[in-house]
């Protein structure tokens, strides 16, 4: 047995070079490269590694570690889970600096590895720069942070150890059911340690992406439960676009008139102009699948986790007491959940086994003409809200959020007399939509641009709508975009940001700059936490600490005037070709021009404030106060109750 003497920063280096994917045949090597931030802790160790011999690994100067992994993740994301760009960092701050981006990869199934340095295994320097000591166990740093939000964690002590560690992570990376954020924590003394490794370790690993079709019993029950189901709706996933199910979900339905909604992270895997196509569903859902959703007697859940979002807090999707769910999914944990019964294998071959077993017994659903009735309505207020324009006299028909008139009103004059913009939130992202190419990828992540972008966005362009909301992490949006950027760097990729979230993070927009990859952020400025504004007034709350309000000098109150930010300016300064927006013609003007330049660009979108979509039959639990001095939050807190006599706990 041959043998090669090296450190462990120097096995690691070599190990990720020579792991694969493969999937129905195609082979690519899985690991593209790896961001760094180099500290004290990693610099000497894996950083002379990089250094020394990267081989076909790129190495990428983050800026933010939190940043720098959540552009691992919307890389990831992009490639369908199929390429992944490690991270490393230094020991404490930059170590728990990717803690959030961990949680943001586990919750949504996207492979991230990530290898924040550690403190000597050996103690003998302890306790050392940026180290946590916890008096009760010596042996807790800041690495066993990520324990409750990683799908695997490690910790390489000894450098033999590195071996079991690394083969451990590319299980999990490639686990269909379990993949997630990975965490192997290097001591930086470790890092820099020699070991003579076997050469057998360093071989070409193929990680194979099986479709594992569901057994025979599952398969039975499935079909049993939809021959007997009039009214079915199917759900469509995430586990959908990364299984490229998206033509056998639209050949199942067509087969058997079963309407189909996408959740966020299952959205543009089919396209939105499939004539069973109803939108989104749930809490940030439209009209049409949350009608049918009323009536529907079977929910066909295909790669979902069914979030409350998704469920409508276990109300939207529910409302038919006779309704049953079946699971089709790789996770036996997600497909037990809401009582549902389970079909665990992949979602294309699964589909395809079910569908040739209903077509030898003739099956159709007892829809008529609901379908496409619905559509009809719904496709007229889509496109009513989004042709919403401001003129200084009001909105005319139609409302927005749930909030008290009066109050909306003042908001908005107050927002035109110190924004200047009037550019409301919905026709915003018509006039994007109008503009972009059709191959364009939009990125967003938090606050209310997820539910206009469900509700109003149509693509039907593969993978071209990139959402995180597993964990609608503020902060992802640009960093998420440049990941997805390197992913696809012939089409044009497109973050959609509030100011808040654009405020929270945007460091990689230098890193993007120094790739000269271009991406181009439209901030959505309302100077607010709109969402969180819209949920405290629409429950009998007065607006608190979610506007971007200067302190008023005479009350002491943080409802003064607003806060003018120019975030063009912002843009410029990192390099970017900067725009500023406050009317629909400037922001058509801008987006024109954004598309002809070759630099990242900025768009400082002012859009008035209560202007996003409402909600359409939908409902989200959330913690209203059961005790209340307040009319309002008390008829607030009764409507929870309502909805929770009809809502189902399990």
């Amino acid at each position: 047995m041959n043998k090669t003497k090296m450190t462990v920063g120097q096995a690691i280096v070599k190990f990720l070079n020579q792991q694969y994917i493969e999937m129905d045949g195609e082979e690519q090597p899985f690991v593209d490269g790896i961001f760094t931030i180099f500290g004290h802790g990693c610099v000497v160790g894996l950083g002379q590694a990089l250094e020394q011999d990267p081989g076909h690994l790129r190495v990428y100067q983050g800026r933010n570690e939190q940043g720098m992994a959540h552009a691992a993740i919307g890389y990831a994301k992009q490639n369908n889970r199929r390429k992944i760009i490690a991270c490393t960092s230094s020991i404490g701050p930059g170590a728990c600096n990717m803690v959030t981006a961990a949680l943001t990869a586990s919750i949504n199934h996207i492979p991230l590895l990530v290898f924040p340095s550690d403190s000597f295994a050996t103690r003998q320097p302890d306790p050392v720069l940026q180290q946590m000591e916890q008096p009760g166990d010596l042996s807790i740093t800041a690495s066993d942070c990520f324990k409750p939000v990683v799908k695997y964690w490690d910790r390489v002590s000894r450098p033999e150890q590195v071996m079991t560690a690394m083969i451990n992570a590319m299980r999990v990376l490639t686990d269909t059911a379990n993949c997630g954020a990975v965490c192997i924590s290097l001591p930086q003394d470790v890092q820099g340690e020699s070991y003579e490794y076997p050469d057998y370790f360093f071989q070409k690993r193929v990680h194979h992406v099986a479709r594992r079709v569901a057994d025979e019993y599952e398969i039975n029950k499935a079909v049993e439960m939809i021959k007997a189901s009039k009214k079915p709706l199917l759900i469509s996933g995430g586990g959908v676009r990364y299984s490229e199910a998206g033509q056998t979900v639209m050949d199942f339905c067509k087969e058997f008139n079963i309407p189909v909604s996408q959740t966020q992270a299952g959205h543009s895997a089919l396209p939105d102009s499939f004539e069973l196509s109803v939108g989104g569903v749930g809490v940030t859902g439209g009209l049409a699948a949350n009608e049918l959703c009323k009536d529907a007697d079977l929910v066909i859940g295909v790669g979902t986790r069914f979030n409350d979002f998704v469920t409508g807090s276990k109300w939207v999707l529910f409302r038919n007491p006779d309704i049953k769910v079946l699971a089709i999914n790789t996770s036996e944990f997600h497909a037990e959940k809401v009582d549902a019964t389970r079909c665990i294998g992949d979602a294309k071959v699964t589909l395809e086994a079910i569908m040739e077993r209903l077509k030898a017994d003739g099956y159709k659903s007892a829809y008529t003409d609901e379908i496409a009735k619905i559509k009809e309505t719904w496709e007229a207020e889509r496109l009513r809200v989004l042709g919403v324009q401001y003129h200084g006299e009001g909105f005319g028909e139609g409302k927005f959020v749930p909030c008290v008139p009066s109050w909306t009103e003042k908001i908005m004059n107050d927002f035109v007399n110190d924004i200047g913009g009037t550019i409301t939130e919905s026709n915003g992202v018509g006039l994007i939509r109008q503009e972009i190419d059709d191959d364009a990828i939009v990125v967003a992540a938090a606050g209310s641009l997820p539910a206009d972008l469900e509700r109003l966005w149509v693509t039907d362009v593969k993978d071209s709508y990139h959402m995180e909301y597993g964990a609608s992490c503020m902060g992802y949006e640009i960093a998420g975009a440049f990941g997805a950027k390197l992913a696809a760097p012939d089409r044009e990729v497109y973050a959609l940001a509030g100011d808040g979230s654009f405020l929270m993070l945007n460091s990689e927009i230098a890193t993007a700059m120094q790739e000269n990859a271009k991406i181009t952020v439209i901030v959505f400025d309302n100077a607010a936490f709109g969402c969180i504004n819209n949920l405290q007034m629409g429950n009998g709350i007065g607006s608190l600490c979610t506007e971007m309000r200067h302190r008023n000098e005479e009350t002491g109150q943080p409802d003064g005037p607003y806060c003018y930010t120019d975030f063009a300016k912002i843009g410029e300064g990192y390099g970017m070709v900067p725009f500023t927006a406050k009317t629909p013609a400037e922001l058509v003007d801008a987006l024109r021009a954004a598309k002809k330049e070759t630099r990242s660009c900025i768009i400082d979108c002012k859009v008035l404030p209560k202007t996003m979509a409402e909600g359409y039959e939908s409902w989200w639990h959330i913690g209203v106060a059961s005790t209340s001095e307040s009319d309002s939050v008390k008829e607030a807190r009764q409507r929870i109750d309502d909805h929770l006599a009809e809502a189902r706990i399990y």
